[in-house]
């Protein structure tokens, strides 16, 4: 429920806001304030019931062979996963779950069905199900393997922050940024201005000259943001290997994360060096593992990261206590 109480309030707001602000006369501002009250509530009300009923006709089972979900209202949803095809367990938290001690499950096989990840999604359930799910799920250990010690691998060191700008969500944001300043602008009906006043402002400049200033502008925008980003995806960072055979990292400043991954089913690392990193000696690593989506290799924060950005000695460093 509370998830759907996050998705309506936010697609509420994001109609509401333009709509409200397109509006010229304040006269007219009452009733259309009662009205977007009125149906924000019957949005909400309407997705907690909705959730509600989905909660009560949902249930999972972790047997010996295989993991199961059953779900739907009118029409009845019957998942099952086996349990040896089960590559990762994560466990995400956003700060309304986790003041309540909540958490969302999800459990993956790493394989595309129909064009999607073949995941079992147990949304949310206690914290300590949630841990205890985990464990279970993941503790397969060949008869015959030696387990490594466990113990902390790596651990957040904030000087990495200093990679964060080098990223392509720098420029990515930045292009986001003066989007949003001329739609902002468009709902305020000052738009206009806001262009003469940028006119202006460079007015005597050549074109050239201008154009590097507004892009200066820009990435420096850009960078605060990757910034921003990097402290909440990779705040209270922490690689560690744990009893059983698992790598398990934690992350997240307001949204915490838990991404497990069997060792079994390790094939490697990549140290990844982009451009950027690669300029500042700096490397990224991430998992190979059978079955393991990745992304970009201009990713900040795929499934398969072990470490963020950080300097190459670190990098190969861990990489080999991995391995």
């Amino acid at each position: 429920m509370l998830v759907t109480v996050q998705m309506t309030g936010g697609v509420v707001s994001a109609v509401g806001v333009p709509v409200t602000l397109s509006f010229q006369g304040w006269v007219a501002m009452g009733p259309v304030l009662v009205w977007a009250v009125g149906l924000s509530l019957l949005l909400v009300g309407g997705g907690v019931a909705l959730d509600a009923l989905r909660l009560r006709h949902s249930r999972y089972r972790i047997g010996p062979e295989r993991a199961e979900l059953r779900s739907g209202i009118l029409f009845a949803k019957h998942r099952s996963l086996s349990r040896e095809r089960i590559r990762s367990v994560d466990l995400v938290a956003h700060p309304l779950l986790r003041l309540l001690g909540l958490v969302e499950v999800r459990i993956g096989t790493g394989e595309q069905s129909a064009g999607q990840e073949a995941t079992l999604e147990l949304r949310p359930v206690r914290r300590a199900e949630g841990e205890r799910l985990r464990r279970e799920l993941l503790s397969r250990t060949a008869p015959d393997a030696v387990p490594d010690a466990p113990g902390t691998l790596a651990a957040l060191d904030p000087r990495w922050i200093r990679y964060a700008p080098l990223s392509f969500v720098t420029s990515a944001l930045a292009a986001a940024a003066g989007g949003a300043v001329m739609q902002v602008s468009e709902w305020f009906g000052v738009q206009e201005e806001i262009i003469d006043g940028v006119a202006d402002l460079f007015r005597g400049m050549s074109v050239a000259g201008m154009v590097l200033a507004l892009v200066a502008v820009a990435l420096a925008a850009g960078s605060v943001g990757a910034l921003g980003l990097w402290v909440e995806m990779w705040w209270n960072y922490r690689l560690e290997r744990e009893p059983g055979g698992t790598l398990r990292v934690r992350r997240g400043l307001l949204t915490a994360r838990s991404v497990s991954l069997e060792e079994a089913r390790l094939r490697g690392v990549d140290v990844v060096e982009p451009l950027g990193l690669r300029l500042s000696g700096a490397a990224r690593v991430d998992a190979v593992a059978t079955g393991l989506s990745r992304r970009d290799e201009e990713d900040q924060a795929g499934p398969s990261t072990l470490l963020p950005a950080a300097p190459r000695a670190l990098a190969e460093e861990v990489a080999a206590r991995v391995l």
